[in-house]
């Protein structure tokens, strides 16, 4: 399976200074290249691409991920990776 990272969920990752907070994305990515339907389903207007969103808290900061899975492909797209508060807005201009 090839992973494939958005530009908006890179340049996430390079402002992160906090190393732990890096150890934890990495260890979600894992998990989530493991199993990729372990995730949740986004409802509407998400679901017609089949976009799922894990969650996760860090000094009590609430994170999600957005990631999608190609099966003509055989690829995981990891979309974006923010903070909760206008998360979903975010993703619903990368998904169009």
């Amino acid at each position: 399976m090839k992973v494939v990272f958005h530009k908006k969920f890179q340049r996430f990752v390079r402002r992160i200074k906090d190393k732990v907070l890096l150890e934890k994305i990495a260890f979600e990515i894992d998990l989530i290249i493991k199993k990729p339907k372990s995730g949740k389903l986004l409802d509407h207007p998400f679901r017609k691409y089949m976009i799922y969103s894990v969650n996760f808290v860090y000094k009590k900061n609430s994170y999600r991920i957005a990631y999608t899975k190609s099966y003509e492909s055989d690829k995981l797209l990891f979309l974006l990776i923010d903070s909760r508060e206008n998360f979903y807005e975010k993703l619903l201009r990368i998904a169009k």
